[in-house]
């Protein structure tokens, strides 16, 4: 019985261990896929979301399953579908959708589009599907899919360089890939492959630490906090005007932090040092003890401009700064404070303000009525009416250092530690270049100048005179005030000016001015009355 042979000239074909190019095309869908998931979790870490997108499919899943598919707080027992099962299901069905959108890359974009698109839409409707669903929780989704897309870009342009083929009826398609070849692209996959597992790991490990403290906040019991009570009076009853109470997830974010801080309130301390009598470490559990102070406060952005949302007024819990520097005991001709926050920002504040009782400000920990959210500040940061938050605001504050100002002024050239907020207004509603019907119109919107408080506000329609516009009661120095004003237009387009004056009589700055110390300006907007528009809607 003679032994069948097999020339080395001859092709080779597809005995066990070759690897065919279809099955190539397929590795590099699956390659891409880890990466995406992988850049998927890391977002989720780094946001500090609650849920990675690989729990949270699983959990949007459990949410639309029939109650005999899933296990609900242990009462229906059906395990094939629920914990970890259910990941592995999910799991199969992405590494098959992965190795269609894969192989069918070889022929064009259009199938590989079509997954990504699938994935991306099933991956936003888990979000939706959650409780209290945010924008925030959108970013891992997307995330997954660019990470995806490139992963796919990269390997199969390999393929596509060194000739693979993959669609069945293509000559060579089901042959086995040379050795060279096959090497090469393994490598690239795996190295792929391997990105996406580091990124994941390293997901889960800073999500873990940042979901650890997120869950040790909201546990926090903060007796001595009192949730926020809108003064009577302060609203002006008109949709669409910026509340009153700038809710935390609403309120701006300026910092350099890529990935937020995240501190356990145990773990906590500020030192303050220096030109100091004594050095101070306060741990978090003394700050909370300390005599608390409560208050409204409008905060702005140093870089706010005319018309902008750099700007919110909440209701801060907190230590005043002058109790923590008596404290320390500032040193005779010590007039500068360098505060240092866990990101590595810093400024320089004048110790006349933070030492001052009467500019009410604070070291806070809590923002409308609960712990300060990770993103501005927990455990603790530095509020102070009337200054910009380019000087003051320090969020995750870790270090005081009481120093001159003139051994610190070349660090901080562009940010003066006395940098008042300036007297500003904003029109919230109508928009800008809105078209409205004939007849009268309400307009309304906000306005601030702290420390001293809004005396009142004026409006002025085209080159008409300035009219006192109607003022919310403006009790709080510190905080902003609602306006509003009816206006009858004529037919055409119509140029309404905002101004607002504090309660000494001091105006807002009239023109812009290029200074580096704030926006100046007045705002306005552009509204067009066309007959035609009472119709529409």
């Amino acid at each position: 019985m003679s032994e069948a042979r097999v020339s080395d000239d001859a092709p080779p074909r597809l005995l066990p261990g070759r690897v065919s190019g279809r099955s190539l095309w397929a590795g590099a869908g699956i390659a891409a896929a880890v990466l995406g998931a992988g850049l998927s979790e890391l977002a989720a870490g780094a946001l500090t979301l609650h849920l990675g997108p690989v729990v949270g499919a699983r959990e949007a899943a459990v949410a639309v399953l029939p109650a005999q598919f899933v296990i609900r707080d242990g009462i229906d027992i059906v395990p094939l579908l629920t914990g970890v099962p259910l990941v592995l299901v999910l799991g199969l069905l992405l590494v098959v959708l992965a190795a269609v959108a894969g192989v069918g890359a070889a022929r064009g974009w259009r199938r590989p589009v079509a997954v990504g698109g699938l994935v991306l839409v099933l991956g936003l409707v888990s979000v939706l599907l959650r409780p209290d669903p945010s924008l925030l929780e959108t970013a891992p989704v997307v995330a997954g899919t660019l990470g995806f897309a490139l992963g796919l870009v990269l390997l199969t342009s390999l393929l596509r360089r060194h000739g693979v083929r993959a669609e069945r009826g293509e000559p060579d398609a089901g042959e086995a890939v040379p050795a060279a070849t096959r090497h090469t692209f393994i490598g690239a996959a795996v190295g792929v492959a391997l990105a996406g597992a580091v990124a994941a790991v390293a997901g889960e490990v800073v999500g873990r630490g940042r979901r650890a403290v997120e869950q040790g906040r909201q546990l926090l019991r903060l007796a001595m906090v009192t949730p926020p009570s809108e003064p009577a009076g302060v609203g002006v009853g008109v949709d669409g005007v910026a509340p009153w109470t700038t809710p935390a997830a609403e309120f701006y974010r300026v910092d350099q932090a890529v990935v937020v801080p995240t501190i356990a309130a145990e773990d906590w301390t500020l030192r303050i040092h220096g030109e100091v009598e004594r050095e101070v470490v306060v741990t978090y559990e003394e700050l909370i003890e300390m005599t608390v102070r409560e208050q409204w406060s409008t905060l702005v952005g140093l870089s706010y401009e005319v018309g902008g949302d750099q700007v919110g007024n909440a209701w801060w819990s907190g230590v005043p700064t002058s109790a923590l520097l008596a404290r320390a005991g500032v040193l005779t001709g010590a007039d500068a404070v360098v505060q240092t926050g866990a990101d590595g920002w810093r400024c320089v504040t004048s110790t006349q303000v933070l030492g001052d009782p009467g500019r009410r400000a604070l070291l806070a920990f809590a923002m409308n009525g609960e712990a300060l959210p990770l993103e501005h500040g927990f455990p603790a940061r530095t509020v102070v009416p009337g200054l910009y938050g380019g000087v003051s605001a320090c969020k995750w504050v870790v270090e005081w250092e009481v120093t001159r100002l003139e051994t610190v002024a070349e660090d901080f050239v562009d940010r003066p530690p006395q940098a008042p907020v300036r007297i500003g207004a904003r029109i919230d509603v109508p928009e800008d270049d809105a078209t409205l019907p004939p007849g009268t119109v309400t307009v309304g919107g906000v306005a601030w100048a702290p420390p001293i408080g809004v005396g009142a506000v004026e409006v002025a329609v085209d080159d008409d005179r300035w009219r006192l516009a109607n003022l919310g009661v403006a009790r709080e120095h510190d905080a902003w005030a609602q306006w509003s004003m009816t206006l009858d237009l004529a037919p055409g387009e119509h140029r309404v000016r905002v101004r607002a004056r504090d309660r000494v009589g001091t105006q807002q700055e009239p023109e812009p001015l290029d200074d580096g110390a704030g926006a100046t300006g007045i705002h306005e907007v552009t509204l067009t009355v066309d007959a035609d528009a009472a119709g529409e809607g």
